[in-house]
Formats: C-alpha cells, sequence, structure tokens
C-alpha cells in the first residue's frame, strides 16, 4: 500500500472583538478668577485611546479624557472650562499574543458630578474600551489520503486579511454668523459609506460639529455644521470585490473665534483617523473524515472557529421619546442648546435577515425659564431596540456596532413635558461564524481484522450519508452502492444496508 497523504498549509484570518474593558477616569476642575459655581448647566466628556504594548495575554494603553463644563455663576453669568486626564490602564484576553496589531476604541458611558462647591468640581466618567484584532490559524491540513484510503472532504470559508492601514488627516471649515462668544465646541465623525478600489479604499462620511455660544446678553445658541469628508486611503493589493472595513474618528478638534468688523465666525479644524482593512472571500477543500478498508488510521483532528468579514455598513434611523421635568425643576419656556448628545449600544445580535441593536440615546437639553429668568438644563435618556435590514445575515453571525446621534431636536410640551426628536447613525460590522473540524495528522495503523463472516449488516440512522453507512461497513462507497442498488440517499433511518464480502454467482 502506496500510504503518502498530502497536506497542505492553511492560514486563515479572522477578525472579531477579542475583549472589553471599563475604566474609570476621574478629574478634578477649579474655577478661575475668583468665579463662584453656582449651578452646573453641561458637562461633554470625550475620550480617545491608543495601544502602547502588547504582550502575550495583555495589551496596555494610553488615554486621554477630555471634560468640558458649562456653568453659571453666583451673578448668574455663563463660564465654561475644561481638563484633560490622562490615564494608562490594559485588556486581558489568553487571546492576545505578542505581536498582534490591536485596534481599540473607546466609548463614555456615564459621567457623573462626583463633588461641587463654588471653587471645586470633582468629576468621574466611565470609559468602555474595545480591542478588535485579526487573528490568524495557521495550519496543516489533509488535502489527500493516499491510496486505498477514503476521505470524506469539506469546504472551508474564511477570510484573508490583505490590506490593513491607519491614516491622520486633517480637515478645515468655517462657521459663520456666530452669535457671541464661543463657550462649548462639540465633535464627531460618522463613516457613511466604504467602497473597495485597486490598491485602496475610500471612506466618505461627515464631521459634525455643534457650537454653543453666548451673546452680549449672557443667552446661550447653538450653531451646527456638518463638513462632508471623503478620503482615500492606501490599500496595497486590495481589489475591488473585497470585503472592507472602516472607520473615522475625532482625533482633535478646535473652533477659534474670529472676527472682522461686524463679520463674526469661527475656524474650524478637525484631525481625524481613518482605520481601514480589506479582506478576501476564500475557501479551501480539506479532509474532515477518512478510512481504509485494508488498515487502521491514527488520525488527529482539530475544531477552530473562524469568523469572516461580512458586511460593514451604515444605518440611519430616528429615535423619539420625551422628558417630564420633576416638579422642582423651573418651567421651560425656550431650548438654548443640546449637548453631549451621544448613543451607547448595549448590545447588538444577529437574525436571520436583520441585525437588532439595543441602546440608549441620551443628552443635555439647556433651557430658558422666563418666569425665574435663569438658565437650566435637564437630562435625557431615550432606549430603544431597532431592527437593522441586512438580507444575508444568519443568526450565528457576530455583530459589533457602533454609533452617533447626528442630529437631535428638542421641543418643548406644555411648559414642564420636552419632547426629543433624535436622527442616529450606526455603524454596523457582522462577521460570519463558521466552526470547522479537520485532520491534521494522519498515520497508517495496524492491519484491519475483517469480519470473517459472508455480509455485514448496517442498521441506518436517519441523516446518514454513503460515508457515514460505507465507513461503519468498511467497504468502499463504490461498492455500497453496487450491493446495495435501491438505496435512497440520505437515509430515513431504519434500512438494512448489507455489506458482502463472499459473492458467489
Amino acid at each position: 500500500m502506496d500510504f503518502q497523504p498530502v497536506f497542505e498549509a492553511a492560514k486563515l484570518d479572522s477578525h472579531k472583538r477579542v475583549c472589553v474593558h471599563q475604566a474609570v477616569v476621574e478629574a478634578r476642575l477649579l474655577s478661575q478668577g475668583g468665579v463662584k459655581i453656582a449651578k452646573v448647566l453641561s458637562i461633554v466628556t470625550e475620550c480617545r485611546v491608543t495601544p502602547s504594548e502588547v504582550f502575550n495575554g495583555e495589551a496596555r494603553y494610553n488615554g486621554r479624557a477630555g471634560f468640558r463644563v458649562i456653568f453659571v455663576d453666583t451673578e448668574g453669568k455663563n463660564h465654561s472650562m475644561e481638563y484633560n486626564a490622562d490615564f494608562t490602564d490594559k485588556l486581558s484576553s489568553d487571546c492576545i499574543k505578542a505581536g498582534l496589531k490591536p485596534a481599540l476604541s473607546a466609548n463614555i458611558l456615564d459621567t457623573d458630578i462626583v463633588s461641587v462647591d463654588e471653587r471645586e468640581l470633582k468629576l468621574a466618567c466611565v470609559v468602555e474600551v474595545a480591542l478588535d484584532a485579526v487573528l490568524s490559524e495557521n495550519l496543516n491540513v489533509l488535502t489527500k489520503g493516499g491510496e486505498n484510503v477514503y476521505t470524506h472532504e469539506g469546504s472551508l470559508e474564511f477570510s484573508r486579511l490583505v490590506a490593513e492601514n491607519t491614516l491622520n488627516f486633517t480637515l478645515t471649515d468655517q462657521m459663520d454668523a456666530l452669535n457671541g462668544e464661543i463657550l462649548l465646541c462639540e465633535a464627531k465623525a460618522v463613516t457613511l459609506k466604504r467602497t473597495a478600489h485597486l490598491d485602496s479604499i475610500l471612506l466618505e462620511g461627515n464631521v459634525i460639529c455643534d457650537v454653543v455660544c453666548e451673546d452680549e446678553e449672557g443667552m446661550l445658541s447653538q450653531l451646527r455644521r456638518v463638513v462632508p469628508f471623503a478620503e482615500e486611503i492606501s490599500a496595497p493589493d486590495t481589489r475591488e470585490d473585497h470585503a472592507v472595513l472602516g472607520t473615522v474618528s475625532v482625533h482633535a478638534h478646535s473652533a477659534t473665534y474670529e472676527t472682522d468688523g461686524d463679520k463674526r465666525a469661527a475656524a474650524l479644524e478637525f484631525v481625524l483617523t481613518a482605520h481601514v482593512k480589506s479582506f478576501a472571500q476564500e475557501s479551501a477543500e480539506a479532509v474532515t473524515d477518512a478510512f481504509s478498508v485494508t488498515n487502521e488510521l491514527q488520525q488527529t483532528s482539530q475544531s477552530f472557529t473562524v469568523h469572516a468579514c461580512k458586511h460593514n455598513a451604515t444605518y440611519q434611523e430616528r429615535v423619539e421619546g420625551a422628558v417630564t421635568l420633576d416638579v422642582n425643576m423651573p418651567i421651560a419656556d425656550s431650548v438654548l442648546a443640546v449637548t453631549a448628545s451621544k448613543l451607547n449600544i448595549a448590545s447588538a445580535a444577529a437574525h436571520e435577515g436583520r441585525i437588532v441593536c439595543d441602546g440608549i440615546v441620551s443628552a443635555n437639553v439647556l433651557y430658558y425659564s422666563a418666569e425665574q429668568n435663569l438658565k437650566n438644563s435637564v437630562a435625557v435618556e431615550l432606549p430603544f431596540s431597532l431592527p437593522l435590514m441586512f438580507a444575508e445575515a444568519a443568526a450565528s453571525d457576530t455583530v459589533t456596532a457602533k454609533g452617533i446621534v447626528s442630529s437631535l431636536a428638542a421641543k418643548i410640551q406644555r411648559g414642564n413635558e420636552i419632547v426629543i426628536k433624535a436622527e442616529i447613525e450606526i455603524e454596523a460590522a457582522v462577521s460570519g461564524v463558521h466552526t470547522y473540524s479537520v485532520i491534521t495528522e494522519l498515520a497508517l495503523g495496524e492491519e484491519r481484522v475483517l469480519p470473517t463472516a459472508a455480509f455485514s449488516v448496517h442498521i441506518a440512522k436517519g441523516g446518514e450519508t454513503l460515508w457515514d453507512v460505507a465507513k461503519a461497513l468498511g467497504l468502499t462507497p463504490e461498492l455500497v452502492l453496487t450491493q446495495n442498488p435501491g438505496l435512497s440517499l440520505p437515509l430515513a433511518g431504519g434500512e438494512r444496508v448489507l455489506g458482502y464480502r463472499h459473492l458467489k454467482r
């Protein structure tokens, strides 16, 4: 017997969320120039993280949380102050190996006032840091079993990472018709479209900038500017049919006040970070089971799971609700601004033909009460559960999702109720999950002791295939069909399948 099994090396790439970690970041803000804090109107917290070192089992990172506060002093005047808190932490997982390229993202889950007095404001925020990465499985898989070895083959469907790149780029614009001094500037980015080209990936989307101003009479107002971007990022060996992942985030931003006579404007600058990956969708044939009619086989099998990049798209949805002011809060007469709007996605799961995202839209609504001639604010939260249509979604898929509030309109109703309509953008990435078992080692064992009976009988189980029957009888699949010409496959269960060893004519 010429026993020469053939093995081939296979590298299967999986893009997946490796782990999620939460960190608490604290900040201490001091009022300047003898100003006394009377009431905090709004707190905006932004965060960014970058990987520092990767070891087996852990990835360390550096982070910066930026706190921006609008408050009213004891004389009713508006002020703003800010503080950047640097922090370091680590994420742990058995999947993290030295040399791994982690993609980190940070999301502010909550910000609380720890304490406040006339001179000092202590804050704490909870940052959720997620680590996504491409994990590779390197295997030697059996592709041919050799002479007189009968094999059962399966198709491996997987992704192969073709290119990965990170790029910082700058976007500038101008916001005209400012109504007074700038107290607060917020900026967030959303990627609306990802397109694979020859050796590059085009990312298109918007930066949404909100500026809160104070006029000469101390009244607050808000302006919004939507700045589109289209950035082509180098991704060597990418082709138009490749699956791509791409996202853009705001690394830093500024709004600089400018005046020219009666003209008031703000020069806007955004430093953006783009991260892209492209994947080729591939398949390979591998032996999943084997047997010989003459010898026992010594085989080693390995099971593994791959996550194949399947879908990355942005969904535009609307969330509506209302908030009722507490009885001890001033009646609202006009909405001044909406700040700190954010979208937290608690869970994202795939179903047949759709993705379901559950989460909360939150914001601070700043309003004016004419009766008491003061400014106040109220926190709003709108829970949601949204189905996002994706025809190729399967219940076994995994989903990661993030999003922003692109627009939030607040309307006063009956003085103590504020109706909210929020436009949101959800960026969802879907991976198909496939589990395989393949033979990675195969050796020839002792000769098989064949039954001495003239024939053997196999009582079939429901769903068994020709392969299952042949292996059970120790005959070739061709002989099983020859000796059982009326066999109907797949078997329903209960059939008597015969295997003759000494045929006489």
